[in-house]
């Protein structure tokens, strides 16, 4: 099967099919590696987000389309109209698996269609739709009924609710129909609306070859009884990621954060309840065994009778006590609205949450809301401002902007109260978990809960910490409260991160063995599945990880992105910020090879193989002349070739 990607003109309403050269696919592998260089070459830095000349890059990984399980994630790469930076966007859908069918690594789409259209894929023929009765739809009907017009409906679907179409600065893409698999941090919905492009379908009939099916085969069987079976597996099934409401207690903040959650608050969200009085099964994603998307429905109340199948622990947070509210059938009704309208409901929720507490200390009054009365706990509000920021009316026009943007609209004095990084909100506090509050700060798409995910430093997994650093570390790097050697930490989980977002492979299985229990999964591990599938030597994948990192922080240094950025702003409520503590930010920019102000650094970049890269950043001034130690000088040498190093 060749390397291909289909490119879409929606301006002048035509596409064309280009082979991706070989050595391209080596270096990046796939999925969110080979979105990051074809946006850095595609996209200019000076782009406008909501302009012709900003992309939509869809991209498989290498186990997308094949029998391993858990290989049901695809990426979405664009410039975000959120932040104005980078922006990489993760997904459970079958789109990866159609795509990689119809001999597809990557779909691009630039441009501006004159009318609202839709894109039909079917293998590599492209037809552009009207899409006029579909706009104004919500995400899943405008699904359900495109699907409706081909002969059969298995295929895969992409599309924007109302939010989107209004531009919305946090609006989603959705997938899955009624299902709401999701990308959908960062404002790519925005994006999509913007080129008046409401949905996509891919459909294919092709098949992926890999290099060895036995050998995948048996890891597959290996892995499906592992991750399928495994000590946190069950937990997962049946609480989804509501799961974390116990977990993450002691890092839940109500009211916008201003306090900690208090038992009886905390007790209202009991999960057991959750599945004793709201659940009604669950759904699975494409090759997964473990179905952790919880069904509900609400039998009493005001609420009755509403049910849907999709409700995370981000609509937990942040459309629950961030907002004061405190009731799983409020929670559900929320969570399928902003689902339905077709947005990000952790920007939503701070968002609002911030004007909530303005609003309490006097920043805000009814003059500036246009009379309405922003009380903690008011779901009636909550559900009428979903509405009116869905509809741009009102002062809900200001709060579908970002949280900078809605400071320069307000109050200066609101700034305290804003949480970001980079113009992205928080998934949680992480104010003890100092590793996640690193991650978050420099995560190159804004603040992050995920992709830089540091599990091993806030959990105390000394043993696998051992196995990627040796021996010789301090004690200190497995307490979640101290800043000692959190850089490191983060640095390399970034990179594991991004290996199983190149490969396509879904975090949850493999942190749930990881966390709890043997094996560790880690880059030998996922190299054997590259192997299998590709036939490739593994034994290069850090480096290709640390290359996609890479461009993805060049991106942002061409926008002027360097420390100043890479910090979290808003309240701490009093507690101190120990991002400059030397084992956190300063030890991060040691090991990831860029100076003390954030630039990447020549000699890093030249030693992955980004000589390109170099030169761009050198005319615009924006790298670093200083030293910094080789990728392969950070690792024990024994440990290299386990975390396939060159």
């Amino acid at each position: 099967m060749k390397n291909q990607m289909l490119k879409i003109d929606l301006s002048k309403r035509s596409y064309e099919v280009e082979e991706i050269p070989k050595y391209i696919i080596r270096k990046y592998i796939g999925g969110r590696g080979l979105g990051s260089h074809l946006l850095y070459k595609l996209v200019p830095a000076k782009a406008d987000p909501l302009a012709e000349d900003n992309h939509l890059i869809f991209t498989a990984g290498p186990a997308s389309g094949t029998n391993f399980y858990f290989s049901s994630k695809a990426c979405l790469n664009t410039k975000s109209p959120l932040t104005g930076i980078y922006l990489y966007s993760i997904c459970s859908s079958i789109l990866g698996h159609q795509m990689r069918k119809a001999g597809l690594w990557a779909i691009d789409i630039k441009g501006i269609a004159e009318s609202p259209t839709y894109i039909v894929i079917n293998n590599q023929k492209v037809e552009l739709r009207d899409a006029t009765p579909l706009w104004g739809m919500e995400t899943s009907e405008a699904q359900r009924v495109m699907l409706g017009s081909l002969p059969t409906q298995k295929a895969a679907t992409v599309a924007i609710g109302p939010g989107g179409e209004q531009l919305i600065k946090y609006a989603a893409v959705f997938s899955e129909g009624p299902l709401y698999r999701c990308w959908g941090r960062g404002g790519a919905g925005c994006v999509m609306g913007s080129k008046k492009l409401k949905a996509i379908i891919v459909k294919a009939a092709g098949t992926v070859p890999v290099a060895n099916k036995k050998k995948l085969d048996t890891l597959a069987k290996r892995y499906q009884d592992i991750w399928g079976n495994g000590p946190a597996t069950a937990a997962h099934r049946e609480y989804g990621s509501l799961m974390l409401i116990a977990q993450l207690s002691d890092e839940t903040r109500v009211l916008n954060g201003q306090q900690k959650i208090t038992p009886e608050q905390l007790e209202r969200y009991d999960i057991d309840g959750f599945v004793k009085n709201y659940k009604y099964g669950q759904t699975t994603c494409y090759r997964c065994p473990i179905a952790c998307s919880q069904k509900w429905k609400v039998t009493e109340g005001p609420y009755r009778g509403e049910k849907g199948s999709k409700v995370e622990f981000g609509h937990y947070n942040h459309l629950g006590p961030l907002l004061g509210i405190f009731d799983f059938p409020s929670l559900l009704h929320l969570a399928d609205l902003t689902n339905r309208m077709g947005m990000d409901c952790i920007q939503f929720g701070w968002n609002l949450a911030m004007a909530m507490e303005c609003f309490q200390r006097g920043i805000l009054g009814t003059e500036e809301t246009g009379g309405i009365k922003f009380n903690w706990g008011d779901v009636q509000l909550v559900s009428d401002m979903i509405m009116k920021v869905t509809k741009r009316e009102g002062f809900g026009n200001i709060l579908a902007e970002s949280m900078p943007e809605i400071i320069s609209r307000i109050n200066p004095k609101a700034k305290p109260y804003c949480c970001h990084t980079k113009g992205m909100t928080f998934a949680y506090s992480c104010t003890s978990a100092l590793a996640m509050s690193l991650a978050s700060s420099v995560g190159t798409r804004g603040a992050d809960h995920l992709k830089g995910h540091p599990f091993s430093a806030i959990i105390g997994l000394r043993g696998m910490l051992e196995r990627i650093f040796g021996k010789d570390i301090p004690d200190e790097i497995t307490e979640h409260a101290s800043p000692v050697a959190k850089g490191r930490v983060v640095w390399w989980h970034e990179n594991y991160k991004m290996l199983m977002d190149c490969l396509g492979l879904c975090f949850i299985p493999i942190i749930a063995v990881t966390v709890f229990g043997d094996p560790l999964m880690l880059f030998e591990e996922m190299g054997e599945i590259y192997r299998a599938v590709t036939g490739r030597d593994p034994e290069t994948l850090f480096e290709s990880a640390e290359r996609a990192y890479q461009i993805e922080k060049s991106y942002n240094a061409l926008l002027g992105i360097t420390r100043k950025d890479d910090i979290r702003h808003g309240t701490r409520r009093g507690a101190e910020d120990s991002i400059n503590h030397p084992g956190m930010l300063d030890e991060y920019y040691f090991y990831r090879g860029c100076s003390s102000d954030g630039l990447p650094t020549r000699k890093r970049l030249q030693e992955i193989g980004l000589s390109d890269v170099v030169e761009d950043l050198a005319k615009k001034g924006k790298i670093s002349e200083h030293e910094c130690p080789a990728v392969e000088e950070l690792l024990p040498k024994a440990e290299k070739k386990k975390n396939s190093v060159v």
